[in-house]
């Protein structure tokens, strides 16, 4: 009898820690739940307008690239991913961060990232190691672990070098 009851008790622990488990990765329905909005802007370029963009971090707070920084991109029209990629490649030509080993990561991007339709989202959300972890429309699609990698892809939007000065500052939460 005694086994018996061990036995149950087992399977009823088993059952809790099984529904546990089930719920907790359920707890979180967004990339950038539990995070407070640093800012935000919107992209655009002549008449179109590209995308509207927002930074989070843990207490609201832009302190530099660190662990649970997340960037979201709402997409407002239609771009191909090797546009996407093409783009990045650019920006970071431009700020000078270039190197033969980025053309690495741009391939690692290629197999992640989707053609973005109007009001498709990305989210980069930075893990405790730095390493970038990628959501499209709130779902999980990958990541690259690589905290040089995650600076210099978010450097794209939050160095003070960056292409677009204006969206950087409203980003990170200071006026124009």
């Amino acid at each position: 009898m005694c086994y018996r009851q061990t036995m149950s008790a087992c399977r009823l622990a088993a059952m809790l820690g099984l529904l546990l488990s089930i719920c907790s990765t359920a707890t979180l329905a967004s990339p950038v739940e539990r995070l407070e909005a640093v800012g935000s802007a919107t992209l655009r370029v002549l008449l179109w307008t590209i995308y509207d963009s927002r930074l989070y971090s843990p207490d609201g707070e832009y302190q530099g690239i660190e662990p649970d920084l997340a960037l979201e991109i709402t997409y407002r029209r239609d771009i191909k991913a090797q546009d996407l990629l093409d783009r990045t490649r650019k920006e970071w030509r431009e700020l000078g961060l270039y190197k033969a080993g980025h053309e690495q990561w741009l391939q690692q991007l290629a197999g992640l990232w989707p053609d973005v339709k109007e009001d498709d989202s990305l989210v980069l959300r930075v893990d405790e190691n730095l390493a970038s972890q990628f959501f499209f429309n709130g779902q999980a699609i990958g990541a690259i672990a690589s905290a040089e990698f995650t600076r210099n892809f978010l450097a794209i939007w939050l160095s003070e070098d960056s292409s677009y000065p204006k969206l950087r500052n409203r980003l990170v939460g200071l006026s124009d």
